[in-house]
C-alpha cells in the first residue's frame, strides 16, 4: 500500500512564519500525548465565518454545514424549505440537500472507530459539504484485498459514504535527505507563540517526535523540543533559546475561515503557494497512525514544507502536515493541515 506525506523547513537568524528550520537532532524524543487542550484561544473574528456559525446553529439538525462558492458568497446547506427560508433571511444563500449535518457527523464518528484497522493506512475521510457527503478517498493504486474489504465495509455504513478514488495516498515526507538528524534535513515554521515571558516556535508533531535540539540554517540555537502531539494530532512545540529573534511576520490573530476561502502555505521547499479550503475536521490514516481534525486544502505543499503555515492575510489557520500525492500538478491534489489553535490550546500560548 502507499503512504501519505507529512513536510518540513529551514531558518536565517530571523525567524517568521514564513521561515525555514534546520533540524540537528541530538536523539529521537518521544511525542508527549497532550490531546486536551488546556487553554482556549480567541480567534478572529472573521464576518462570513461568524454568520455561518450563526445561521447554523440557529438551524440545529436542519443544517449541513456551509461553505463560500465561486463568488466568494456564503451558502449554507439546509434539508428543507423552510431552513431554506430562514437562510435567505439571514442574508446567506441556502442549497437544500438530502443530508442533514446529524447523519453526517455519526457517519464520520463510526468511520473514525476503524482508524488505523487494517485497510485503511494511505487513506482518509470526512465530511465534505460542497458533496453532501462523508467522502473515503483511497488511492488509485489500492486494490488490495485489505482496502477492498474495508472499502465494502464503509459502503456499509451508512448512505452516506462516497468512495472517492485519488491519484496518491497520504504520506510523511520524512523521505531522504529530508530525515530530521544531526545536520540533515529540515522542517518550517508554522507560527512564534508566546506564554509566562517565553517565546516558543509552532511547528509539525511528526518533527519533533524526532528531533530535541533545533538550530537555524546559520547554527544558531533556535531552541528545544517542549512537546508535540503525533499521530493523533500533528503539533509540536519548541522552546526558544533567545537566541534567534522570533517574529510572525504579518500574522495577528488565529482563525478558521469558511470551507471554500483562499488560502497560502508557506514552507520552505515550495515557499508561498495558494490555494482554498476543501475541509475541516478531516482523518488522515499516515503509515505512522491516524490524525483526526485535520484541515485539508488545494495549497501545493512537498517535503521539506512539514510544520509550514497555513494562513490567509495576517490570519494564521494551521501547521503543514502530509500530502495525498508527491505531484502538486495531480489533479484533486490534497495538503493536510493541523489546525495552530488546538496547538496553542495545549500549552496556553498565544500568538507573538
Amino acid at each position: 500500500m502507499n503512504r501519505r506525506t507529512h513536510l518540513k523547513r529551514v531558518v536565517t537568524p530571523l525567524l517568521s512564519a514564513a521561515a525555514l528550520i534546520t533540524l540537528p537532532v541530538v536523539g529521537t524524543v518521544p511525542a508527549t500525548a497532550q490531546t486536551a487542550p488546556t487553554g482556549t484561544v480567541q480567534r478572529a473574528y472573521l464576518p462570513l465565518a461568524q454568520l455561518a456559525d450563526r445561521v447554523t446553529g440557529q438551524l440545529g439538525a436542519q443544517h449541513a454545514g456551509s461553505y463560500l462558492d465561486a463568488n466568494g458568497k456564503l451558502v449554507v446547506n439546509v434539508t428543507n424549505a423552510a431552513a431554506a427560508r430562514q437562510v435567505t433571511a439571514a442574508g446567506a444563500t441556502p442549497r437544500i440537500v438530502r443530508y442533514g449535518i446529524k447523519p453526517l457527523t455519526d457517519t464520520q464518528t463510526k468511520l473514525d472507530r476503524l482508524a488505523g484497522t487494517s485497510g485503511t493506512t494511505g487513506l482518509a475521510w470526512g465530511v465534505d459539504v460542497m458533496s453532501n457527503a462523508v467522502v473515503v478517498r483511497v488511492p488509485q493504486s489500492d486494490n488490495d484485498a485489505a482496502t477492498k474489504a474495508f472499502v465494502k465495509r464503509a459502503r456499509a455504513i451508512s448512505k452516506t459514504v462516497q468512495i472517492k478514488r485519488v491519484a496518491g495516498t497520504p504520506h510523511v515526507a520524512l523521505a531522504p535527505g529530508d530525515a530530521i538528524l544531526t545536520g540533515g534535513s529540515r522542517c518550517s515554521v508554522s507560527a512564534i507563540a508566546t506564554g509566562g515571558g517565553t517565546e516558543y516556535v509552532i511547528t509539525a508533531g511528526h518533527c519533533t517526535n524526532i528531533g530535541s535540539t533545533w538550530t537555524d540554517r546559520s547554527g544558531q540555537q533556535v531552541g528545544t523540543t517542549l512537546t508535540g502531539s503525533f499521530p493523533g494530532n500533528d503539533y509540536g512545540i519548541i522552546r526558544s533559546s533567545g537566541r534567534v529573534q522570533l517574529d510572525n511576520a504579518q500574522l495577528t490573530q488565529v482563525g478558521q475561515p469558511p470551507v471554500g476561502s483562499q488560502v497560502q502555505k508557506k514552507g520552505s521547499t515550495t515557499g508561498t503557494t495558494s490555494g482554498s479550503i476543501k475541509a475541516y475536521n478531516q482523518t488522515v490514516n499516515y503509515q505512522e497512525g491516524a490524525v483526526t481534525g485535520l484541515i485539508s486544502t488545494s495549497a501545493c505543499a512537498q517535503p521539506g514544507d512539514s510544520g509550514g503555515s497555513l494562513q490567509a492575510g495576517n490570519t494564521a489557520i494551521g501547521i503543514t502536515s502530509g500530502i495525498a500525492t508527491s505531484s502538486c500538478s495531480d489533479g484533486g491534489f490534497e495538503s493536510y493541515f493541523q489546525p495552530l489553535d488546538e496547538a496553542l490550546q495545549s500549552q496556553n500560548l498565544t500568538l507573538k
